[in-house]
């Protein structure tokens, strides 16, 4: 989202909608979230791969070795990344499998990055989905920070079943219905108190 009329509205709705919400956007930084081009959704899909099931920091640490042994993040690239490459820079037996499996799909076009662009979200899930490895936590990061959709949540995510937990005493995600359209603006800020707190970790399920 690039518009700042969007984001404007945005928390207008999550000020008015809950008091939660309006406590956080006055104490953390404002959200970042803006469609990325087509070409770079294989980037942020392996990202994300890399993000499952580990802290914040220790993802970074391993995305910026990758991005330093191959260069920007293609398909192509990552293929040439040996198994011991990958493994070298952190990843995890499965998480190579994953990542060369998610590169071969670019390639054959089982994924055709054009064609998630305007799918509704029950289509990009479902063709995400289908590559092993890549489960319901991985695809919606990929609609909230690779397609910059504002209207997604994440109830696997460990980090805002904390947040909720903490504010709520809840972590149910029909607490998250009052913030539509604007959920994934919400999870911005449940996701900043809970980083606050401690690392985030990804649920296992990703």
């Amino acid at each position: 989202m690039t518009d700042t009329s969007s984001y404007d509205d945005a928390l207008a709705h999550l000020r008015a909608s809950c008091e939660v919400m309006a406590e956080l956007i006055e104490t953390h930084r404002p959200p970042g979230f803006a469609p990325v081009e087509p070409e770079k959704y294989f980037d942020v899909l392996v990202v994300s791969i890399i993000g499952q099931q580990l802290s914040v920091r220790a993802a970074d640490t391993i995305e910026a070795r990758l991005r330093q042994l191959v260069g920007p993040l293609t398909p192509e690239g990552l293929l040439q990344a040996s198994h011991d490459d990958l493994r070298a820079v952190g990843f995890s037996r499965s998480k190579v499998a994953y990542s060369h499996g998610l590169a071969e799909a670019f390639l054959d076009h089982t994924i055709t990055p054009h064609l998630l662009t305007d799918a509704p979200d029950e289509t990009v899930v479902s063709t995400l989905t289908a590559l092993k490895g890549i489960g319901p936590w991985t695809a919606e990061m990929f609609m909230m920070f690779g397609l910059g959709r504002l209207d997604v949540f994440s109830p696997g995510d460990l980090g805002l079943r904390r947040s909720m937990e903490h504010f709520f005493g809840d972590s149910s995600p029909s607490i998250a219905e009052r913030w539509k359209p604007y959920r994934s603006v919400a999870a911005w800020y449940l996701w900043e108190h809970s980083d606050q707190l401690q690392g985030r970790v990804i649920d296992p399920q990703a």
